[in-house]
């Protein structure tokens, strides 16, 4: 059979980047292997569902009838469930693609890798007519392609046949492999292996049909990140020694130990000026999304409506944040003994609003079709519903330099606290505000700046031991350009004494973080030597 593309722009459906026909607007509750590993598991059983599904009528036959039962309310047929299944003689579903198998473990490794294995017959009655009910069985050539696979491979009795192109539609019979959206593992045997599953919730579960003409429901969206949690030894390498040195000595400073290297025996340290401190991440307070989304070019949340079908909560995620992105200015700021000794810096990062805030819960409203009318979705957020996410800004602008300062941060003339002001800056009407903050300096008692040594004519200042004898506090005032719709975020004061680590477990590190109400962040000395 000659294959058939139905060309037909990519905006309006993209066949290789979302599912046809009523997937469940949840969390999709996969194996934890990355994506390129699901999808290569995906091709393989592709492979093996293409020539099983070729070589006979009866397996062809099996597979319209298992999708027309609709399970879960839709043209799925749910491997797990059905892979014990007799399709002639005593032959199960499983049995037939191990004929086909050139290794004997292959299936069980596809089986291991894709918990949630699942066959969709595409409704494409759109556009042309095939759905599981038309499906004509008796015609043996049916193509197999994978809802993972970048490439959109096309499988025809365990052939290679091709690629399609990203916003081709299929003219032609065929069958996606994917993970179900709507079932769940519940428990897994540690014996056999052998998972149990459920539905998400009771809408998906076609043994109970809802009735009524409407329904709502708050379903799972996306998964509420852990802000707790601890972190890898690799992202705080440069402090680890300072942590076990100094976590049971009252009044020292892990800074001390980086900085001056200065540990437990107190000897006096220079300052090292290859250290630096860097932003390593920051979070927005979901209770600020109301003042920061309120401006052309912030990203707001749009309710979606779609008929016949569910969404699939990959496609909600796509289209329920209108375009744009928030704009997060830090304006960091150190005092100095005299003005000219102070330091300053501007961090602007633009980050999408998927990035700043997850969505615990979409509601759906469901309206059921009549003689009349298509049944309808709309889909909603209560803001209520978004949760904050960690932001790392090496991963929003890796070859940026993302340095808080310019300087090394010297406590013989400079202070020991950083203020930043945060910002989500709108365009606007320019105007300059004028900050005060309050700033600690030390006790020049502590320093000897004759006992530090020289580098290229610099003098290096001393630190005499850990900790500080006393300091004296002062006022200082710095400018920030900003504009009149800017939403201001807060000030953050960062201190040299303020701990790094905070705890240890497992080789794993809680962070000491800095927050204003709105805004969050962490900031870490780095070894410029060692990372770049």
């Amino acid at each position: 059979m000659k294959k058939i593309l139905l060309m037909l722009a990519s905006a309006f459906f993209m066949f290789s980047c979302s599912q046809e026909e009523g997937t469940s607007p949840i969390n999709e509750n996969t194996s934890n292997l990355p994506v390129s590993a699901t999808a290569d598991a995906q091709l393989k059983f592709a492979k093996l569902l293409s020539q099983a599904a070729s070589g006979s009528i009866e397996v062809r036959n099996f597979l319209k009838k298992e999708a027309l039962v609709q399970f879960d309310n839709d043209y799925d047929i749910f491997y797990p469930l059905i892979k014990d299944k007799k399709v002639f003689g005593n032959q199960s579903f499983r049995d037939i693609l191990l004929s086909y198998c050139k290794e004997e473990n292959e299936l069980s490794q596809i089986e291991q890798s894709l918990p949630l294995l699942n066959i969709m017959v595409p409704d494409l009655t759109l556009f042309w007519d095939f759905n599981a009910t038309t499906w004509d069985t008796s015609d043996k050539e049916i193509s197999v392609l994978c809802r993972d696979d970048k490439n959109n491979t096309l499988y025809e009795n365990g052939e290679n046949i091709g690629n399609m192109t990203n916003g081709d539609i299929p003219g032609f019979p065929c069958l996606v492999v994917k993970n179900n959206e709507r079932m769940k593992i519940t428990s897994v045997n540690t014996r056999s292996g052998e998972a149990t599953y459920e539905f998400i919730s009771d809408a998906f579960d076609g043994s109970k049909k809802v009735q009524t003409r409407h329904y709502d429901a708050d379903n799972d969206l996306e998964a509420t990140e852990d802000l707790n949690k601890y972190v890898s030894k690799d992202v705080v390498a440069t402090a680890i020694n300072a942590w076990r040195e100094f976590k049971n000595v009252p009044n020292a400073c892990q800074r001390d130990y980086i900085y001056y290297g200065i540990n437990k025996t107190n000897t006096p340290g220079s300052l090292n000026r290859n250290i630096r401190e860097k932003l390593y991440r920051f979070r927005i307070s979901a209770t600020a999304f109301g003042r920061i989304a309120d401006a052309d070019g912030d990203q707001r949340l749009q309710d979606l409506t779609q008929t016949k079908r569910y969404l699939s909560n990959e496609e909600i995620l796509q289209n329920i944040w209108t375009d744009g992105n928030f704009e997060f200015r830090f304006k960091s700021y150190i005092a100095g003994e005299t003005n000219k000794d102070a330091m300053e810096h501007l961090l602007t990062f633009s980050v999408k609003a998927k990035d700043v805030f997850s969505i615990e819960k979409i509601h759906l409203h469901h309206k059921n079709g009549t003689a009349f009318r298509q049944s309808k979705n709309f889909y909603s957020v209560d803001i209520n519903n978004l949760r904050s996410k960690w932001i790392y800004p090496e991963k929003l602008e890796p070859n940026k330099d993302n340095q808080v300062f310019t300087l090394p941060w010297d406590l013989y003339n400079k202070a020991l606290s950083i203020h930043m002001y945060v910002e989500e800056f709108d365009v606007d009407q320019t105007i300059e505000k004028t900050i005060t903050v309050v700033n600690e300096f030390t006790n020049k008692a502590d320093f000897s700046i004759e006992g530090g040594g020289s580098i290229d004519s610099v003098k290096l200042s001393a630190k005499l031991g850990y900790g500080f004898s006393h300091t004296n506090t002062t006022t200082s005032s710095t400018k920030v350009t900003t504009t009149v719709g800017s939403d201001e975020l807060g000030t953050l004061s960062f201190f040299f004494y303020d701990p790094i680590i905070r705890a240890e477990s497992n080789n794993t590190y809680k962070l000491y973080d800095v927050s204003s109400g709105d805004v969050t962040a962490t900031i870490l000395p780095i070894n410029l030597i060692i990372t770049r």
